[in-house]
């Protein structure tokens, strides 16, 4: 950002710009989204805009940080709650039903990937922060599964960590390509038949 916020009422504002840029880049796509239409959509005039941000990449690394913290946050109780295969099963129980039927499955942070110029070096970064600071949780969750006997033999926990990851992101891809959410299931299930023993060792 070009100035952060000092005020309530500043930071109010900021916070306007971010959920209304978050909205039309989900619904329309980073490409297609002005700065124009994001002051519109938030009520913040171009002055107020480039008070804040140096420009339409400056927004975008903030929107992609933005959405690294909120899925970040969201995926924190079940993750650090994480210590058993039933504890496994259930988070990736947890993430079929973050996807309605009847909508477009797409990962707040995964769709970004290929809505980034190559020009946007500091949101690609952010992004790629955000999915390793992501893939470390789900390790240390798959670690205590581990230390308790209920990873399959051989199974090393930080490698599973980025194949549960890579699981999700891709059955989620395939889900919101084809509307089917059975390709989602299918990713994770086979995830868990792989990685997870039967019973404790």
């Amino acid at each position: 950002m070009r100035t952060e916020p000092r005020t309530a009422k500043g930071r109010a504002t900021v916070e306007r710009v971010l959920d209304a840029a978050c909205d039309l880049f989900a619904q329309q796509g980073i490409r297609a989204t002005t700065l124009d239409q994001v002051g519109a959509r938030s009520g913040t005039g171009r002055g107020q805009l480039y008070l804040y941000f140096a420009g339409k990449s400056d927004l975008v690394a903030a929107v992609v940080a933005v959405q690294v913290r909120r899925v970040l946050d969201g995926q924190r109780p079940l993750l650090e709650a994480m210590d058993s295969a039933a504890d496994v099963r259930a988070w990736c129980a947890a993430a079929e039903r973050w996807y309605d039927a009847d909508a477009p499955a797409r990962c707040p942070i995964g769709s970004l990937v290929h809505e980034l110029g190559e020009d946007d070096a500091t949101a690609r970064a952010a992004l790629a922060d955000g999915f390793e600071r992501w893939r470390a949780a789900i390790a240390d969750g798959l670690r205590r599964v581990h230390e308790r006997g209920e990873l399959a033999a051989g199974v090393d926990p930080d490698t599973a960590a980025g194949g549960l990851l890579a699981a999700y992101q891709g059955g989620v891809l395939l889900a919101g390509a084809t509307g089917d959410l059975g390709a989602l299931r299918l990713a994770l299930a086979t995830f868990q038949a792989t990685v997870l023993a039967d019973r404790p060792r």
